[in-house]
């Protein structure tokens, strides 16, 4: 009872789209019995590593015919001419998502100001409902639609980028074998091709949640006015704290992922010879080789988290010292009454803008890693290749 995920897809109507009714037929069956491979729906053609593969390909080679030398962004600019519509896309839904959510605390504001009102306009009073109810289905949405479209880029992207190091690895000369062994390359596949379809997600939700952050000041200047600024030095002091911190991440994450190359390829030697090893008894001593390229890995990667742990702990304190300045900057700057509008409109809002402060940290951890990978990457889909009369 396999069916066509294209035919589900494209043939489906508008509610279903939106619903995600189209799935439904394979939830009733998993419900009913357990699901085999042939009750999976099966990939639309453009969801097919071949398909993916061919796009990217096709903007490689104007890559290539463009620039005579490569850069360390040739292969991010060969995804991004392959992507960027469908990467536009998923912008405008998070972006959809972030002003629904922004919008939530203003509506709030406006519901408390409203229940003061002595005689109750009903037509402002459904009006605001209405809003209310159309920004939580519009944030709901365009979340869940959001979620779905970018994995299924980010499976594109990775789909791509495996076939491609696959290809690239059967063509590769005698001297880039040496620069790249075996276990490299299934690094290459399994963890940074891995990164770099995740980051899709990852990424449009990190400057979404940027500009989050600024609705929410502004919704905070509305809200207490000129009490707002004494609550951008937090923000001004994180940031410029931040910033030493993301540079030592980028060189930890750089210099284990070079450790971990290192153990892979020496790792390989050892299985390619290990006849010999064992005639000559050499095994303790490549054991002891191996736990000594761990210990170092081990060691970048302990100043890996325990970087990310302070950036953390420093974006976590963000929502309780902003929340003290604003206090601070209502009592003594006098820019706007502690009442039940202010109090719990500033609330809603400290609780929307924790979730974003609260990512950053992650947010640029992904960066991070998401450039090494790129950059890794690159310099295997660079090497030389064989001539092709050279191919047997």
């Amino acid at each position: 009872m396999a069916s066509s995920s294209a035919f589900d897809l494209g043939k489906a109507s508008f509610l279903s789209k939106i619903s995600f009714a189209w799935i439904n037929s394979l939830l009733r069956l998993g419900k009913s019995k357990p699901l085999t491979l042939d009750d999976i729906l099966s990939l639309g053609c453009e969801d097919e590593a071949l398909f993916a593969f061919e796009k990217f390909n096709d903007a490689w080679r104007e890559e290539n015919g463009k620039n005579s030398v490569y850069s360390k962004n040739s292969v991010f600019r060969a995804i991004e001419r392959v992507f960027w519509k469908n990467l536009v896309l998923a912008g405008i839904l998070i972006l959809l998502k972030t002003i629904a959510v922004a919008a939530t605390p203003l509506l709030l504001y406006a519901f408390i100001r409203y229940s003061k009102f002595e005689t109750k306009n009903l037509r402002k009073g459904l009006s605001l409902v209405g809003l209310l109810v159309v920004a939580k289905v519009v944030e709901s949405l365009a979340y869940r639609h959001f979620y779905f479209y970018s994995r299924r880029i980010g499976m594109r992207m990775r789909l791509a980028l495996v076939v491609a190091i696959y290809r690239k690895q059967l063509k590769l000369s005698s001297l880039a074998r040496k620069r790249h062994s075996i276990g490299e390359i299934v690094n290459y596949i399994a963890i940074d091709t891995y990164r770099m379809g995740e980051s899709v997600m990852w990424i449009q939700i990190g400057w979404a949640y940027v500009i989050q952050i600024v609705l929410i000041l502004v919704v905070f200047s509305v809200v207490v006015g000129s009490g707002v600024l004494p609550e951008l030095v937090p923000f001004v002091i994180c940031g410029l704290l931040n910033v030493p911190f993301a540079k030592l991440l980028q060189k930890y994450q750089t210099e284990f992922m070079v450790v971990q190359d290192k153990r892979l390829r020496s790792l390989s030697e050892i299985l390619n010879n290990m006849k010999v090893i064992n005639l000559q008894s050499w095994e303790e001593n490549f054991k002891n080789m191996i736990e000594s390229y761990r210990r170092i890995e081990f060691t970048w990667l302990s100043k890996t988290h325990f970087m990310k742990s302070y950036s953390t702990i420093l974006f976590w304190m963000s929502p309780t010292v902003v929340s003290s300045v604003i206090s601070f900057g209502c009592i003594f700057l006098k820019s706007a009454r502690l009442d039940a509008a202010t109090v719990f409109t500033v609330l809603a809002a400290l609780r929307t803008m924790s979730e974003p402060v609260r990512f950053l940290p992650d947010f640029l951890t992904s960066l991070i890693q998401v450039k090494v990978s790129f950059e890794r990457i690159t310099s295997f889909m660079v090497e030389d290749e064989l001539e092709h009369e050279n191919i047997v």
